[in-house]
């Protein structure tokens, strides 16, 4: 079996302040979409989807990217998936390593790439397209452990590995878990590591809030 990785989402929730040293190595792809960003004049309140104090300090934010400081992905992220991952109480840290997250600003990178805090959402800038032949290429001979939601899909492509979903069944009819399925792809992302099951064949192992391993999705019944 090839490399195995579990890609993730960031999350549009994430810490302040760091303690590490801002960036200083940046991809061209990154440095490009940070001077788009931050030349942004008309129509922001559209761009950022925020409004009155929340635009202010979003913009703000995105005024200090390059001279912010910065800490781990892992850290940085603060959503419910990583909420329930709950990475300070992982015993089996050094598999943490597999966890690689796909940032609209910074691309694929892994769970303990230094980033600072920042405000930017994959549907602006044409950061999909940006992205799409940058991650095929980072993606080629892994095996991967695909846990992105539908927004990003257009930007991931790869040719060996298995799309991850959590599905509700109601009256027999089978519904996206949306963001009640946030917390268990959390738990699911912390169990692949504590047990360090990367291979699908054993995912049905995996058992919590009342999902099951249907052989290509997670599945709950509810009335």
């Amino acid at each position: 079996m090839k490399e195995a990785i579990i890609l993730i989402p960031p999350s549009e929730g994430k810490v302040e302040g760091g303690n590490l040293p801002p960036l200083d190595e940046i991809n061209e792809t990154t440095l490009s979409l940070i001077e788009q960003i931050q030349s942004q004049s008309k129509h922001l309140e559209k761009f950022y989807g925020l409004k009155e104090k929340a635009l202010k300090k979003a913009i703000q934010t995105n005024k200090e990217i390059l001279e912010a400081k910065t800490c781990s992905a892992l850290e940085r992220y603060s959503g419910v998936v990583y909420k329930a991952i709950d990475v300070a109480t992982i015993k089996n840290k050094k598999d943490l390593g597999l966890i690689y997250i796909f940032s609209p600003l910074f691309g694929i990178i892994g769970s303990n790439t230094p980033i600072p805090n920042y405000k930017f959402k994959i549907d602006k800038l044409k950061a999909i397209r940006l992205w799409e032949p940058i991650n095929t290429k980072f993606l080629e001979n892994k095996f991967v452990i695909d846990l992105m939601p539908k927004t990003y899909e257009k930007a991931i492509h790869y040719d060996d590995g298995i799309k991850v979903e959590f599905i509700l069944l109601k009256n027999g009819k089978k519904m996206p878990a949306g963001h009640q399925g946030k917390h268990i792809k959390g738990r699911f992302i912390r169990w692949m590591i504590e047990t360090k099951s990367f291979d699908p064949k054993g995912f049905n192992t995996f058992s919590e809030e009342g999902y099951k391993w249907k052989g290509t999705h997670f599945e709950k019944i509810i009335s």
